[in-house]
């Protein structure tokens, strides 16, 4: 086929493709990220264009491409290379710029939600502050890491010491280890006579424990004193954390953030599961997205300690939901989706990082968190181990991480239940006209005021408001109910006194910005229809907590602490959240913000045999509730999808 040049503008990025590569893929290739929240269907609107030079096919016919088309734009996604290099300029509002990761965060008392509400710091600020005052991320497990050297001075061999030289090695590492099953691949056993007697058999012995286990990562002349480093990641739909520890002082060195790479092809799972199952090399090129986000975050830390080199990297722990784990793995994932939805795996084998092309020591060994269910995954097993909700005299607790799917888990001890609940993306601003992921210029605090009904907000980083992202949502929902302005169906009084409320083209709006106090060249709105969508989000939630507790048989003031983890959850106004009735009503001082919990308790499996070993008993004892089974669950829908609920004294305290 004829190969062709398409230029990416403002960034000035030009990329070669063949003839008939839509836009989207193009600018993939390109290294240029453009929002894409239906993995390319042409459904959404976010990845339009300005094709600004040379002309170009559309892929299909829709309604919404002809009407962006009138207006000069193009869908990336539904834009085809022809016969003519193109010039293309991505707008603002469809480009990915950077994402606010939450790489950590200290417990915070809900009752502080006010202040956080008016004092925010990015994230790298965050970090900063953090990794000066910084707890122990072993949360009281021994420091015993999964990746250890040895340094060891074995008995030479001589005419009365015959032994073969694995057998040398071997016998010292069991007394040393106290394991008794020791695997020694054969890429060292082949080199070993040489290299045992090139420091008269002095050796250091790189090694990884797991379950009265060792397998021999490495075998070096002399006794050497390198540090050891691991790497901790929390692979998430959205957003991809990495943390660097040092394994023998049991410290975060550093961190970093960024947008998972697969965004391109679907803001959620199934969309995902969909490009992986039915394009053409769809799993490859997938799993290689997420390969490339983690490279690229290792590779941005180990510029900034540029004495570590990669091969200074000897072990990975990975903690994410069940289909991030497939992917990253390259595990097909086409059965997560269809019903009974029984995943490939939900136990991970141990794989060596040069299997998966990441750019550390390549025998490195990566492990992978277990799973528990095809939508309850290894986040939300290390979100439990965190949290200690499996130690014998836990309180009764209630952990819930708010993303594109509600996940949460409920009990104490050794009864432990978890479900998962779709909330779909809205709250990742997904089905939102101006809805948006935590990026710069994002919508993230609001007031209306309840007279003028004039609206005062904050961004991400202070930027011009470009959209609104999920904290923002929240806020939004809360305050226009709150000042009168939607009805607790969702409806809009449109008699209301102000020119914020009109009649757009998808129905009754209200303009939260108007245009020249934007960075748009349009007011951007929130419409009737964005309300539905957010109620059906939170009430799904809300279902999900009173399935659980209608299974076990508990009332809500049996909870006595309720963990809200996540970057979306670290940065909810819990007040707003319970009078939307997106949680439950209960008192605010049993909210804890717990941060990126998937992250930390990565961080905790990685230093400590102790607690990766209880992480994979949590696993095997989380009983799994699964929601389409039954009506409960869909009463419990219908009944939520009211500010706050149907049933009003479920929410007592909340000011109608």
């Amino acid at each position: 086929m004829n190969k062709r040049f398409v230029t990416f503008l403002p960034a000035g990025v030009k990329v070669e493709v063949e003839s008939g590569t839509d836009l989207l893929t193009a600018a993939g290739k390109a290294n240029i990220e453009i929002k894409a929240p239906c993995g390319g269907d042409g459904t959404c609107g976010k990845c339009a264009i300005h094709l600004k030079n040379g002309k170009a096919k559309a892929r299909r016919e829709s309604h919404l491409a002809a009407r962006l088309m009138e207006k000069g734009i193009n869908l990336a996604c539904q834009t085809l290379v022809q016969d003519e290099d193109l010039v293309v300029e991505i707008p603002k509002t469809s480009a990915m710029s950077k994402h606010q990761v939450l790489v950590d965060s200290s417990p915070v008392n809900a009752g502080m939600s006010e202040a956080l509400s008016n004092y925010l710091l990015n994230v790298w600020q965050l970090k900063e502050l953090l990794l000066e005052k910084q707890e122990s991320p072993l949360n009281g497990y021994p420091l015993h890491p999964l990746c250890r050297s040895i340094r060891l001075t074995l008995p030479a061999a001589s005419l009365q010491d015959n032994r073969d030289d694995l057998n040398r090695l071997t016998m010292v590492l069991r007394k040393e280890t106290k394991c008794t099953d020791i695997n020694v691949p054969l890429a060292i056993i082949r080199d070993l006579g040489e290299i045992l007697r090139a420091d008269n058999f002095k050796v250091t012995v790189l090694l990884s424990e797991v379950g009265g286990k060792a397998e021999v990562i490495a075998v070096e002349p002399g006794h050497s004193h390198r540090p050891l480093y691991g790497i901790a990641v929390d692979i998430g739909t959205t957003t991809v954390a990495a943390y660097l520890l040092d394994l023998e002082k049991g410290r975060v060195v550093d961190t970093a953030g960024t947008h998972n790479r697969q965004a391109r092809f679907g803001d959620d799972v199934i969309s995902r599961i969909v490009y992986a199952v039915d394009e053409t090399d769809g799993l490859k090129t997938i799993h290689q997205a997420i390969i490339d986000t983690v490279n690229n975050l290792v590779s941005d830390i180990l510029v900034k300690h540029r004495a570590i080199r990669e091969n200074d990297i000897r072990v990975i722990m990975t903690a994410g939901n069940t289909t991030m784990a497939h992917l990253f793995l390259g595990i097909n994932p086409k059965f997560i989706r269809l019903e009974p939805y029984i995943p490939t795996a939900n136990f991970f084998p141990v794989v060596k990082a040069q299997e998966l092309g990441l750019r550390v020591n390549p025998d490195a060994p990566v492990f992978s968190y277990p799973s528990v269910a095809s939508y309850v995954g290894g986040d939300i097993v290390s979100g439990t181990l965190f949290t200690n909700m499996g130690k014998e005299d836990a309180p009764i607790s209630l952990l819930i991480d708010i993303g594109t799917n509600g996940e949460m888990v409920l009990g104490a001890g050794d009864w432990l239940v978890t479900c998962s609940c779709s909330a779909g993306p809205a709250f990742e601003g997904s089905g939102i006209t101006f809805g948006m992921r935590a990026m710069y210029g994002a919508i993230e605090r609001m007031e209306i005021d309840p007279q003028t009904y004039e609206v005062s907000y904050t961004t991400i980083n202070n930027g011009r408001a470009i959209g609104i992202c999920g904290s923002g949502l929240i806020d939004c929902l809360a305050k226009l109910r709150r000042t009168g302005i939607i009805d607790r169906a969702g409806k809009f009084q449109t008699s209301l006194p102000t020119d914020r409320m009109r009649i757009g083209e998808a129905g009754p709006e209200f303009v939260l910005v108007w245009q020249d106090d934007s960075d748009l060249d349009r007011d951007i709105i929130i419409s009737e229809a964005d309300v539905k969508n957010l109620l059906r989000a939170k009430g799904a939630v809300f279902a999900g907590i009173r399935t659980m507790l209608n299974v076990v048989g508990f009332e809500l003031d049996s909870i006595e602490n309720v963990y809200v983890a996540g970057g979306f959850g670290n940065y909810l106004n819990i007040p707003d959240a319970i009078a939307i009735g997106l949680l439950p009503d209960i008192p605010v001082q049993k909210y804890k913000y717990v941060g990126n919990t998937s992250a930390k308790g990565a961080c905790m499996a990685l230093l400590s045999q102790e607690a990766w070993a209880e992480a994979n008993n949590l696993a095997s004892k989380l009983t799994y509730i699964e929601l389409s089974v039954g009506n409960l669950f869909m009463d419990e829908f219908v009944s939520s999808l009211f500010i706050p609920h149907t049933d009003l004294t479920l929410f007592p305290n909340v000011d109608l």
